[in-house]
């Protein structure tokens, strides 16, 4: 052992202090070798491993799921209340770890005079003593003792001098070491200073002294802003800045996003390796790491029927093997699977025998994944963590059809020590099957808090326990509320509270323990910086803050570090010349060429109406956006359902007396439940699985069919001649493809064109403006001549016809007098003529290639347009604050 080495509290502090050392060697020109400085844990289990021990320690994983499975195998735990099995176990670590680390009296006396959880966890504690006996295994909170003991012997020698570094605390077990290596002439030296309790008034007068400044923002995001600007103004070379954070968690995200944005704005764009010039502290859960999801995505896989947006996820992501000949295969399919109702695909049915042949490699790997979930075996973990390596290496993960980058290789690094650590529950957890393999490594993953490895930055931001023992020239302190200065007291449910919490005092166990505590820590961090700033929200989501209570009241709260000198990219353009308005806006003609190609039906002149470039940008670029069914049965399902189901309806019933004469005969509501039922089997919906819901939805749509009919019934005679007919209308040199959903016609020869609609009906006001903006039935009048046009409203509830006829009485409650809607028409001709321009004036504008960024209503128009990246009209439209420049 070296003749004197550092022991610091945390991981973190160790690497700051060998950052410091190594920048302090550089200012000097010297050559050095890495000093001996150690986070204490790592050092302590490094020097036992040495010895030579008979005892093997247990890691915090391999305690954890010991106490899990104690807790399972108890019988009586069932008849408590207690947190589910891991949360239990996380208290249980924890208490065991208090018991060790504060000498608490282990008498079963102290446990069970008290609640029925202490004594439950005394019962669990003998079991899990007699476990570590019988492994010759130490817990991770007794290794302390171990190493102590095995100096004592002779096994571990002891060094000259031992500094401890960053310590706020002595608990009774380590300072019980420390007596021993005083006995033994071990120097022993505190920094900055040895822990001691601090009184009230000289913590708010250190603070005083360092002439703080207590900051207040309206909410956190300008709290971070305006800390990342101070930054920028009191930074100079060779200088440390901290920005300590007590609610880390809040925090972290809006960190990260407003620190890049103002001290390295390049950093945004994707090709520029831009270094960051700050380091945070508290990483995220290696399992939110997209290659890591990815794995985790595949391995959590029950059978061969997997989510759609699983498979799309799979056979696009750049981790898993992908030949350059097969990339634009991948992408027409997972394209083609959008769209549609479907929300699962089978594996061995997605791929069509000829497409297996073109695409060898993708089989290949579907292949794979069912053979992994066609394994039912039971195995150790550690099998089972070499059959998730050798799976994952089979599917090309995680290189897929590139290199990874150093981030990427740090997260294969932290993904291949789950995996170790999976392995080390073999004696723990026994044979298990892959689904409970897949949990515990998923549990394992979401437990690692992953963070790249880089240079440590001159800027660190860090919580406040991580803070412990570093130095700054300049230390900001955020979110110094009441709420979080001090804490609100956790005790932890195991432990008597009378007997144990509360006389030793316990960490988080009393109001008076949390304060004495923090109290502790802001005199530290006053000690450890030459400039100091405090700052908390006044805002918190919905909830007011106030200043934490520790702060000196004397210390005014007026935002004297207030910037308005943002460097975010948002706010700097690029470039500094006077802007001249140019109207970028050319009419492109639709060729002849082109004019064979262009599809579509009412929805281009409705598109037309609303916006030209939405027309452009649908029928002429074919631009589109297909979602993910999230439901096998949304509206869209639903409306094309019904439509379905009155078509198989009046394909049989076909007259308005026949109807009648159902209704008459009590057959109604049955004929209606027969053609409900034919629907939905000629629908693919997986009534294997969702057979109690198709068996609600079947009753539900019998039930609005049925209130449909009495509307129906309402009506003078009439016989359904056609239904869903498809037409072609050749509109001023367009062709149009329109599908009627049912003409009907009377006695006396008039004809009825009637849409269904299952959701919010049109205003027929539409019909009637400069741009018809809903002009699907004027169409259909054009290419059928009628007397009525209509839609028929089937909602629940709604049932009803609404629209315009040439008569009264034509259907009920629709109305002929055109005058009200519109006072030059006087009548149906003039409607019908009406309707013929402005359609032909649409069609016309479309093909002389008006396409211009023109909606009618932003709000309305664009509120649901999947275009609007492409136009980024509601960019100038938040610009302008909703008006047109």
């Amino acid at each position: 052992m070296a003749d004197s080495i550092t022991l610091t509290v945390n991981s973190r502090l160790a690497r700051w202090l060998l950052f410091d050392h190594s920048r302090q060697q550089v200012r000097e020109n010297k050559v050095w070798e890495k000093p001996p400085i150690y986070a204490m844990d790592d050092g302590l289990r490094q020097v036992w491993l040495q010895s030579w021990p008979d005892q093997y320690v247990l890691t915090e994983l391999q305690s954890r799921h010991l106490w899990q499975k104690i807790i399972r195998e108890d019988s009586a735990t069932p008849d408590l209340n207690l947190l589910h099995v891991q949360g239990a176990a996380s208290h249980a670590f924890k208490a065991y770890q208090l018991i060790r680390q504060y000498r608490l009296p282990e008498d079963p006396a102290g446990f069970n005079h008290y609640t029925e959880e202490t004594q439950t966890f005394r019962r669990w504690m003998t079991r899990y003593q007699k476990q570590l006996q019988e492994w010759q295994a130490l817990d991770p909170s007794e290794l302390l003792d171990g190493v102590s003991q095995r100096m004592e012997q002779g096994h571990i020698p002891l060094p000259e001098e031992i500094i401890f570094h960053g310590f706020d605390e002595i608990t009774p077990q380590h300072n019980d070491w420390l007596n021993f290596l005083k006995n033994r002439a071990v120097k022993i030296h505190f920094k900055p200073f040895e822990p001691a309790p601090v009184a009230s008034e000289n913590l708010q007068e250190l603070i005083f002294k360092k002439q703080a400044a207590v900051q207040k923002y309206e909410d956190v995001r300008e709290e971070v802003v305006q800390c990342a600007r101070w930054i920028r103004t009191v930074y100079k070379e060779g200088q440390t800045i901290g920005v300590v954070v007590p609610e880390m968690e809040v925090y972290r995200g809006i960190l990260e996003r407003e620190f890049k944005a103002e001290l390295a704005p390049e950093s945004v764009y994707p090709w520029v390796d831009k270094a960051i010039p700050f380091n945070i502290s508290m990483g995220t859960p290696l399992s939110h790491e997209p290659m890591v999801h990815l794995a985790l995505l595949l391995l959590a896989q029950r059978d061969k029927r997997i989510p759609l947006l699983t498979f799309s996820t799979v056979i696009t992501s750049p981790f898993i093997k992908s030949p350059p000949d097969e990339t634009q295969f991948r992408r027409d399919l997972e394209w083609n699977l959008r769209g549609g109702n479907t929300t699962h695909i089978f594996l061995a049915t997605v791929l069509k025998p000829n497409q297996k042949e073109q695409c060898p490699t993708l089989d290949a790997i579907l292949n794979q994944l069912m053979d992994w979930v066609d394994d039912t075996s039971f195995r150790l973990p550690s099998e089972w963590a070499r059959g998730i390596s050798v799976f994952l290496k089979e599917v090309g993960w995680p290189t897929g059809h590139g290199t990874l980058s150093s981030h990427q290789f740090q997260t294969l690094d932290s993904w291949n020590k789950c995996l170790d650590s999976l392995s080390s529950l073999d004696r723990i957890l026994q044979k298990i099957n892959r689904h409970q393999a897949v949990s515990h490594l998923t549990h394992i993953t979401g437990e690692t808090l992953f963070q790249p490895q880089t240079h440590e930055e001159p800027i660190q931001v860090v919580g406040l326990l991580e803070s412990a023992g570093m130095e700054f020239d300049h230390l900001w302190i955020m979110g110094c509320h009441a709420e979080s200065l001090p804490p609100i007291p956790d005790p932890n449910p195991f432990l008597p509270f009378l007997s144990h919490q509360q006389p030793y005092p316990l960490p988080h166990s009393t109001a008076d323990r949390e304060l004495l505590f923090t109290e502790q820590v802001l005199f530290r961090l006053a000690h450890a910086c030459d400039h100091l700033v405090f700052s908390y929200p006044a805002w918190q989501g919905e909830s007011e803050r106030v200043a934490s209570p520790l702060l000196p009241p004397r210390l005014a709260e007026h935002n004297t570090l207030q910037s308005d000198s943002s460097s975010r990219l948002l706010d700097h353009p690029g470039f500094a010349v006077q802007l001249e308005r140019v109207e970028d806006y050319f009419p492109i003609p639709v060729s002849v060429e082109e004019k064979e190609f262009i599809q579509g039906g009412y929805s281009l002149l409705k598109n037309q109406a609303e916006c030209p470039f939405r027309a452009f940008a649908v029928h002429r670029l074919t631009s589109q956006q297909k979602e993910f069914a999230e439901l096998d049965m949304d509206d869209a399902v639903r409306g094309s359902l019904i439509h379905k189901i009155l078509e198989l309806f009046w394909k049989e019933v076909q007259t308005s007396e026949r109807l009648h004469d159902l209704h008459e005969s009590g057959k109604l509501l049955k004929k209606i439940g027969q053609s409900v039922r034919e629907g939905m089997q000629l629908f693919a919906f997986d009534t294997h699985r969702q057979r109690a819901f198709l068996e609600l939805e079947q009753g539900r749509l019998t039930t609005l069919i049925h209130e449909w009919m009495e509307c129906e019934r309402e009506r003078s005679p009439f016989r359904v001649s056609d239904m869903e007919s498809e037409k072609i209308l050749q509109l001023d040199g367009l062709s149009l493809k329109l599908k009627v959903d049912r003409i009907d016609r009377t006695p006396d020869g008039k004809t009825i064109l009637i849409d269904y609609k299952t959701g919010a009906v049109q205003n027929i006001k539409k019909w009637f403006g400069e741009r018809i903006e809903d002009p699907q039935l004027p169409l259909y009048s054009l290419e059928v001549p009628a007397d009525a046009v209509t839609f028929a409203s089937i909602r629940k509830g709604d049932t009803r016809f609404r629209g315009l006829s040439r008569e009264e009485n034509l259907v009920p409650k629709v109305s002929s007098h055109l005058s009200k809607e519109n006072p030059t028409l006087e009548t149906w001709n003039d409607l019908l003529a009406f309707w013929k321009r402005g359609l032909e004036d649409l069609a016309g504008e479309f093909l002389q290639g008006r396409l211009n960024v023109a909606p009618l209503d932003v709000n309305d128009t664009c509120k649901y347009c999947n275009q609007v990246t492409f136009c980024r009209k509601t960019e100038l439209f938040t610009a302008t604050h909703g008006e047109e420049e």
